[in-house]
């Protein structure tokens, strides 16, 4: 046991029911070593979450560990309980869970929160506390004044990462993470991983890191452990699992995950859905949907069995692996498992048509504005410019991605694009119509021709209706069918969404169906009268691997043969990439660069382009990227940079980008926490663009630190600042400048740049 911190054996997890024990973990062995990062990947409902609370004991009342041994340094932690059981919490494994708000209590300061956890483990008094938190701080890049903060006045990255201080309060031997990037967009996902693995390495920790998303796991973990109905079915270093997998459902798993660098390949999703784990089969979990499953495979459960160094798989048939490898990349394969289990795969790649001409949509000048009213957290004149004046153009036939972190506006446009919204300036035409003025019979009329799916499927279906009615309301609704019209209608969309055979789906409600049904059964409901358009806003966020692939086919399916024109909603540019034929990159309201999809993601003119890109994670094992740290935070939109909206965190930032006073205040933050003296400079306040600051040891010292302090954000911003005494103060004094406008790099490429000549 030397060189193992975590060793579970055997361990199975039932959750006790009126019709049984739900086997959720079903014997499962894994270990971790002192500093390892072993990632625990599988679908939803597989059995991931359940492992890892019953390690801090934190199953729910029914929840039991029927047999297994959880050794933890040597101490089996299955029989403690109480005290016994608090005493290993935070201080020898901390968690970190999924939904940072929800980890954090609205009401108390996040300072107040971390002492509040040190205190209830060690004796500490509130002074050493505080100074402990504010060190946590500094590790995590957040300022330590944000200590005093309250939860909702922290954006969802700092709120995460100050959730990973917690985690660390104690210096715990293993952290626990539990899909901590799920609700987070690229850039704030790839700045927590980066700062979670520099902390583990300065530490030495064990981290056991819980998600769906094999990109993450292989950029951030050592070993991967692969889950499936209970079980786990593949486990070792995890760039040799995803590069040469052992296991048919690894194979599937990977197949099916769009990368940026092999976007253009066909994914196909794995069919079927994960098995009943009240009544188990027999012999392997995933025989039922195993394109290579025998008779063997559905009588005898597999044993994870050595197949390599540090590998372990549960096959039957691990020395067919090359012939099963070669098989699994094949479309085909998957597309005949469908059709043994009744359920149609939709291809990737059906026969483009020729491109059509016109235009759908014509978005000019759009602008949208939320007056914040004088409320509880918002000032009297306070104006949210959540989008703030783009042009766009949707062709018929074409499906256009629109991409930019959480806070760019892209959900408010799409909105506003089916009148879902009301636009504040600008205007929608759609084909001649003016979207804003549309009311009564015309606004009818337009919303048969514009349609939405939105980001949950399991909140945007009616939980009482039958799937019939959910996808027939819409022709009833605009008189298109009654009867048994309308029933042959219903039937002929949820069969070309992939959902065969229909009449088995009619009669049955959304909770008995899997999220890539539900999905499938909203694209169905937006489909079914025809539209011109459908706005589809983060469509496959909240869904399996295993089963995206199946979503951003059907897209593609409906623009080639029915001609419908897309605007896909996303922060995830791999699946952009895969879906689109142009992309828009949004940044604060703004579009910054246009143009098609290969050509803006090969050439990424916007140094935010290539930020997104570089915070992208990639699932291919051969690609290494380094890690980003330092990429800040969106500005907010309720009072935008000077200048180019992205000069705040451009590494190309130039004299003329609009440095403002701002800026000079994120520097000495900065400053600050590093931890270096700055005496010569004291307390700052803007003046507009301007900064003024004190000067306790006279103009000139200050003078002087000020402009190491800026040079060491930016040189651009020395250069770009004018510095005059005022009385005891020195003033920075900046120029306004206005926004760049987009610029034509290339025909259909535009960038909003000030490194491209206009």
């Amino acid at each position: 046991m030397n060189d193992k911190l975590l060793s579970v054996e055997d361990l199975a997890i039932h959750y006790r029911t009126g019709a049984g024990p739900v086997r959720a973990v079903d014997g499962i062995d894994f270990a971790i070593a002192p500093g390892e990062a072993l990632g625990l990947v599988g679908e939803s409902g597989c059995g991931k979450t359940t492992a890892a609370k019953a390690m801090l004991k934190l199953l729910p009342p029914n929840g039991e560990i029927p047999r297994g041994r959880i050794d933890f340094a040597g101490t089996d932690l299955v029989p403690l309980t109480g005290e016994a059981m608090r005493r290993v919490r935070w201080n020898d494994i901390a968690w970190i869970s999924q939904a940072a708000m929800n980890a954090l209590d609205p009401v108390y300061r996040v300072g107040d929160q971390i002492l509040e956890a040190m205190q209830a483990h060690i004796r500490i008094d509130r002074k050493e506390g505080m100074a402990r938190a504010a060190e946590l701080f500094r590790a995590v890049g957040i300022e330590p004044a944000r200590l005093r903060a309250y939860p909702h006045e922290m954006s969802g990255g700092m709120k995460q990462r100050a959730v990973i201080a917690m985690a660390m309060a104690l210096e715990p031997r293993l952290v626990i993470a539990d899909e901590p990037t799920t609700a987070l967009d690229v850039v704030t996902q790839a700045q927590i991983l980066a700062r979670l693995g520099r902390l583990r390495r300065e530490h030495g920790m064990s981290l056991l890191f819980i998600t769906h998303d094999i990109s993450v796991v292989v950029q951030t973990c050592d070993r991967v452990a692969v889950m499936y109905g209970g079980k786990i079915m593949e486990t070792g270093p995890v760039r040799e699992v995803f590069g040469a997998p052992f296991h048919p459902y690894t194979m599937g798993l990977t197949n099916a995950f769009p990368t940026l660098e092999g976007a253009q390949r066909d994914l196909i999703s794995i069919p079927g859905t994960p098995p009943d784990l009240l009544d188990p089969p027999k012999g392997c979990r995933f025989a039922e949907r195993c394109p290579f499953a025998t008779d063997r495979c559905r009588a005898e459960d597999p044993a994870l069995a050595s197949v390599g160094a540090g590998r372990f798989a549960a096959c039957h048939y691990p020395d067919r692996v090359e012939q099963f490898r070669d098989i699994a990349a094949k479309n085909a394969t998957w597309v005949e498992v469908g059709k043994r289990l009744g359920e149609e795969l939709v291809d990737a790649a059906p026969a483009r048509g020729a491109t059509r001409a016109g235009e759908v949509l014509t978005i000019d000048g759009l602008v949208k504005h939320f007056d914040q009213g004088g409320g509880f957290f918002g000032r009297k004149g306070e104006v949210v410019r959540a989008v703030d004046g783009i042009d766009l153009t949707l062709g018929e036939g074409e499906i256009l991605g629109l991409a930019g972190e959480s806070g760019s506006g892209k959900t408010t446009t799409g909105e506003m694009l089916v009148k879902l919204q009301d636009i504040t300036g600008g205007a929608v035409v759609s084909e001649g119509d003016d979207v804003a003025a549309l009311r009564g019979a015309a606004l009818k009329a337009f919303r048969r021709r514009a349609q939405m799916v939105f980001q949950d499927p399991y909140q945007t279906l009616n939980p009482r209706f039958t799937i019939e009615a959910i996808v027939g309301e819409p022709l009833r609704i605009h008189g298109v069918a009654r009867g048994a019209d309308l029933r042959a209608r219903v039937i002929r969309v949820l069969e070309s969404a992939g959902l065969k055979p229909a009449e088995t789906y009619l009669e049955r409600f959304p909770h008995e169906l899997s999220g890539g049904q539900r999905q499938r059964v909203a694209i169905a409901r937006a489909i079914v009268l025809e539209p011109r358009f459908i706005v589809a806003d983060e469509p496959v966020s909240m869904l399996d691997v295993s089963i995206r692939a199946g979503v951003l086919n059907l897209m593609r399916r409906y623009r080639d043969t029915q001609g419908i024109s897309f605007i896909y909603v996303s922060h995830d540019l791999p699946t952009i990439r895969y879906v689109a034929d142009r992309t828009a990159i949004m940044y604060l309201g703004e579009i910054v660069e246009i143009g098609p999809t290969e050509t803006v993601i090969a050439e990424r003119k916007h140094p935010y382009t290539q930020l997104l890109l570089d915070a992208s994670p990639e699932p291919d094992p051969a690609v290494v990227k380094p890690p980003l740290e330092s990429a800040g935070e969106i500005p907010s939109p309720i009072d935008p940079p000077n200048g180019c909206n992205f000069h705040t965190r451009c590494p190309l930032a130039t004299v003329h980008c609009g440095w403002e006073g701002r800026d000079v205040l994120a520097a000495i933050a900065d400053w600050d926490l590093a931890q270096k003296p700055r005496e010569a400079v004291g307390q700052a306040t803007r003046e507009g663009l301007a900064l003024r600051v004190r000067a306790p040891q006279g103009a000139a010292a200050a003078t002087s630190l000020i402009g190491e302090i800026m040079r060491a954000r930016h040189a651009t911003l020395a250069e770009a600042a004018t510095i005059r005494e005022a009385g005891r103060d020195i003033v920075i004094d900046f120029a306004a400048t206005a926004p760049p406008r987009r610029r034509r790099v290339a025909e259909g490429h535009e960038v909003a740049c000030l490194l491209y000549p206009q």
